[in-house]
């Protein structure tokens, strides 16, 4: 693709554009917006020139920095150089605008003003003089304030934001770039430890300056890239560079504004040529010696390896047909399910059939009427689209996918979407039905808190982008965070990993796609796991699959996001704190505890993926504050950290769990009976818990029942005490494999206030 690196001078950014080239895409345009300089600032075009560049002196009364919360802007004097260093045309426009919105997540209003907006003139004008750009690269590695910018102008112009440094390690960062050789000059600091007579204008890439900054960043949380604004870098020398731009000691003024913080403005710069310029280098060149980070995380990469060794050498077989539903057998559609707990609101197995079978409906019709029946329901409980925390979408055919999408687009229009699970379950579906609609929707008490989530939209090397309109992880106001559906797409060319010819290359599928729920668990805080479901579309991973989830937990104490969070007691244990030594021996032995899994294999899945993988957690700061209140509560106060507590069948979070838990998840499996049978050992099961039961998921198997044969027995055995989602798929198996009749998630719910 064509890409616009929009930059700032720094050093992220500059590198940034080097993975954009590494994979695969060509920089037609450097773009960067700059403190204005009159009232009507122009867009200006600096294009590459020939001879030796002087830096020109700034308008007289021009700002050298603005402290911008979404631009870099000191050092900007510099950037006229860089067509020439890079030959590459530079288009610059004027900030205007200041912070209005400071919230996280950007919400585009329409409202003038904003330093955002200033970005959309420049693009469109980059993109008339470069009709083929398709995207725009940038180098935020941890600013969510910035990337969602970025991919708020994105999306309204059409094109793919591309951020290969997100969520990567800061060290790591560095390191790289001084192998390339990208010198990075620093011209501001504002963090404890960094003095700006000892490290203005040091290069922050060299062995020195890093070891420096791991120092600082053990004893004082320093970012060792800056990410937390502690420096700012300016690129004098990099790959791909013509020669290096210079700037004497007389041209660098020390500007300090107190406590420590302070900056340069750069008054006298030269471009200075190399002397062995190779004028019709390719910028494939430029990246040779560029790293590209493993595609696998150390410890999933010896998961990966571990299964392999023990795959059977049989090919595998043709892709066996879908499960067929014994005939005749009721299947009418299931009856809305409609409850609310925990300050949740679940609305369960929405459907919009045609009037008459012999009535014919689109898709976008059938969509359209489901989503005005959603509506309808929200109105009825007074929230609306905007709160919804979770969808599941079960579909008939796979193939409908993009035209549901067009039409669920226009409903989900705000910051932070819900997070979604999409599966095609085919004719389990009941006739004339191609859609079950399935939500949870927070219904938070005033003051209303901030929506918080995960909706990366940005390519790079992390995890998948989600361009559509759903969220990575949505987190609810009573900590409940739901994950979306992961599969195994490369995260930097949103590519299906492979074509699943292999028992090795499913396997591989399968691994990547865990490895994707893993790492998004990271990034939202989460405490840790509740319970997990995947989808598969061949029973041959089965195995594979369970082995995978097992080897992610061998030895877990607590490192996914918050530690030191895990306990592991039976319930017919006493109460007790392990030790270190205990944590130490379970480790040695490679025991741990694993959290309960139910495996289910259904009709097709997106971009024929064979598995995807669906998380529930429970999110770290609102647990912490949660533990805060009640050691504040006794007497005399406590200091104790918050728990996880995990059997075979549940996982309960709270400052008492096991005995007296916030909340947290039931999963069990159970085997083949009738329908009545099963609907009332459920009721039996989560009865058992001693705490409230506000849904429950169950994922029912083709040999058992159908939907409409469950829906019937759930109402006669349970009625519409707890509410219910179905799942119709093929077949579920527990997390030993064991084949069963069907799988069941309940939500737990107890004491939240002390």
């Amino acid at each position: 693709m064509e890409v616009i690196a929009l930059i700032s001078g720094g050093k992220d950014s500059f590198f940034s554009l080097l993975h954009a080239i590494a994979n695969g895409h060509k920089i037609v345009a450097l773009a960067n917006l700059r403190p204005p300089t009159t009232a009507s600032d122009p867009i200006t075009t600096h294009l590459p020139s020939t001879t030796p560049l002087t830096l020109l002196p700034s308008t007289p009364g021009t700002k050298d920095e603005l402290d911008s919360f979404m631009y870099q802007t000191v050092g900007h004097t510099v950037l006229s150089l860089y067509p020439h260093a890079l030959k590459i045309p530079l288009y610059r426009g004027a900030i205007t605008g200041t912070s209005i919105d400071q919230n996280l997540s950007y919400a585009h209003s329409g409202e003038r003003g904003d330093e955002t907006e200033d970005l959309v003139p420049l693009l469109e004008h980059i993109i008339t003089q470069h009709p083929g750009v398709k995207a725009v690269c940038t180098g935020a590695i941890l600013s969510t304030y910035q990337r969602t910018r970025v991919e708020s102008v994105c999306e309204r112009l059409g094109l793919i934001s591309l951020s290969y440094l997100w969520q990567r390690e800061q060290a790591e960062i560095l390191a790289d770039m001084e192998a390339v050789g990208l010198d990075a000059r620093i011209v501001k600091v504002a963090a404890v430890g960094l003095d700006p007579e000892e490290w203005l204008w040091e290069n922050v890439t060299n062995a020195r300056r890093r070891k420096m900054l791991d120092g600082l960043e053990r004893k004082w949380g320093v970012h060792v890239a800056g990410e937390g604004g502690e420096y700012e870098t300016v690129v004098v020398q990099g790959p791909g560079w013509r020669g290096r731009i210079e700037v004497p000691e007389e041209g660098r003024e020390v500007v300090s504004t107190g406590g420590g913080v302070g900056h340069l403005k750069i008054t006298k710069a030269n471009f200075v040529l190399g002397e062995e310029v190779e004028e019709e280098a390719q910028q494939g060149g430029w990246v040779k010696d560029l790293r590209i980070p493993n595609i696998w995380d150390t410890e999933f990469e010896k998961i990966l390896k571990t299964i392999i060794s023990t795959l059977p050498e049989t090919p595998l077989s043709p892709h066996p047909p879908s499960s067929l539903l014994p005939s005749p057998r009721l299947n009418s559609p299931p009856k809305p399910s409609v409850s609310i707990f925990s300050q949740t609101l679940f609305i369960n197995n929405l459907t919009s059939p045609p009037p008459s079978p012999s009535t014919q409906q689109s898709i976008t019709a059938e969509t359209s009427s489901l989503l005005q029946t959603l509506s309808t329901h929200l109105a009825a409980h007074g929230t609306s689209f905007k709160h919804i925390t979770t969808c599941t979408l079960l579909l008939r055919q796979m193939s409908h996918f993009p035209s549901i999408n067009s039409t669920y687009s226009t409903y989900f229009t705000t910051p932070l979407p819900p997070s979604r699970i999409c599966i095609s379950v085919g004719d389990l579906l009941p006739l004339g039905v191609n859609i079950i609609l399935s939500v949870t929707v927070d219904l938070p008490l005033p003051p209303f808190p901030l929506r918080r989530g995960l909706h990366v939209q940005s390519r790079s090397y992390w995890a998948p982008a989600n361009i559509g309109p759903y969220s990575q992880s949505i987190t609810s106001s009573r900590g409940w965070t739901s994950l979306a559906g992961m599969i195994p797409l490369v995260p930097a060319s949103m590519e299906l990993l492979n074509n699943a010819e292999t028992r090795e290359e499913v396997v591989n599928q399968a691994v990547l796609g865990l490895q994707h729920m893993w790492r998004v668990a990271r990034a939202a805080e989460v405490t840790g796991f509740l319970g997990c479901v995947v989808f598969v579309t061949r029973c041959e991973v089965v195995g594979p699959v369970a082995e995978a989830w097992k080897g992610a937990w061998k030895g877990w104490r607590g490192e996914v996001g918050w530690k030191g969070l895990w306990s592991s007691i039976s319930q017919s244990s006493p109460r007790m704190e392990r030790g270190d030594d205990d944590d130490e021996e379970e480790e040695e032995e490679g025991g741990g505890v694993t959290l309960p899994l139910i495996i289910a294999q259904t009709s097709s899945l997106p971009r024929s993926s064979t598995s995807e993988w669906v998380g529930t957690a429970i999110d770290g700061p609102w647990l912490h504050r949660l533990q805060t209140a009640y050691n504040s509560s006794l007497s005399p106060p406590s200091s104790s950290l918050p728990r996880l507590h995990v059997t075979s069948q549940s996982t309960t979070y709270g400052p008492n769990a096991p005995y007296s838990p916030a909340g947290g998840l039931q999963t069990f499996c159970l085997p083949p009976s009738s329908p009545g049978a099963l609907a009332i050992e459920i009721k039996k099961r989560i009865g058992v818990e001693q705490m409230e039961v506000g849904n429950a998921t169950v994922y029912l198997s083709a040999g058992v029942a159908s939907v409409g044969e469950f829906d019937v027995a759930w109402m006669e055995c349970v009625g519409e005490a707890v509410g219910m989602q179905v799942v119709p798929v093929e077949r579920v198996w527990d997390m030993e494999g064991r084949e069963m009749g069907i799988g069941v998630t309940a939500r737990l719910g107890g004491k939240e206030d002390f």
